[in-house]
């Protein structure tokens, strides 16, 4: 059959990155990491193999764009918080969560890191809300990484310890050598690790917002005279 020269040929698919990271995500948190590979995303982008080589590298590429596009999520959510407390703490739960309720994604952001737009603009919402509170600088630096580090920790402990581990501690040596963790085992051996991490990330927000050291004022010069004031 020959076709007829006027019939409108079908429309190659367009791809981008955009669409490519969005497919990724789906695949990932309906069927977990090891279904996340290059021609998994292609049939769901309905291109072959090749057409995602164009824009990305490899498996582990693709993963990481997948775990960027959670962090764009979690710097577009709207949040009501007027204070810069709030709205942090807000961000740094938020960012826990996405990551736990996609599977693999924890453990893709504990190995890794992760470089892209979304991971910017999260950091760019972080630094503001930093900034809302006069911490400015190294300080600002330093309070970013200790909330990034206390997230890969919370992670990566919430992935790869057992509920009960701790309650083994006390069989390892004679609880007469174990005055003080035989008095805090009860409570310690309790892993109820969003509750955890919500009281640890409030313990080093407050600690930022009241300054690490009182030779070195978060926030500078600037802010150290503000707050005089306010005294």
């Amino acid at each position: 059959m020959i076709k007829n020269k006027n019939q409108t040929r079908p429309r190659k698919r367009e791809l981008s990155l955009d669409k490519i990271a969005e497919a990724a995500l789906h695949l990932l948190r309906d069927k977990g990491e090891d279904a996340l590979t290059m021609r998994s995303v292609a049939e769901a982008c309905g291109v072959t193999a090749m057409a995602i080589y164009h824009h990305v590298s490899d498996k582990e590429t693709l993963a990481t764009i997948v775990i960027d596009r959670l962090f764009q999520q979690a710097a577009a959510s709207p949040s009501s918080d007027s204070d810069w407390r709030s709205a942090l703490t807000r961000l740094w739960i938020d960012i826990r969560q996405r990551l736990l309720d996609v599977p693999g994604a924890g453990t893709i952001f504990v190995r890794r890191a992760v470089i892209g737009p979304g991971t910017a603009r999260l950091s760019e919402e972080m630094f503001r809300l930093l900034s809302q509170g006069g911490i400015e600088g190294t300080a600002a630096a330093e309070a970013a990484d200790a909330m990034t580090m206390l997230c890969i920790g919370s992670i990566a402990n919430e992935l790869s310890r057992p509920p009960k581990i701790r309650e083994r501690l006390v069989e390892q040596a004679p609880s007469e050598d174990l005055p003080h963790l035989m008095a805090h085992i009860e409570a310690y051996a309790v892993r109820d690790s969003e509750a955890r991490y919500r009281v640890a990330l409030s313990w080093l927000i407050e600690g930022v917002a009241r300054g690490a050291t009182p030779s070195r004022p978060i926030g500078g010069k600037r802010a150290a005279t503000r707050r005089r004031r306010a005294n």
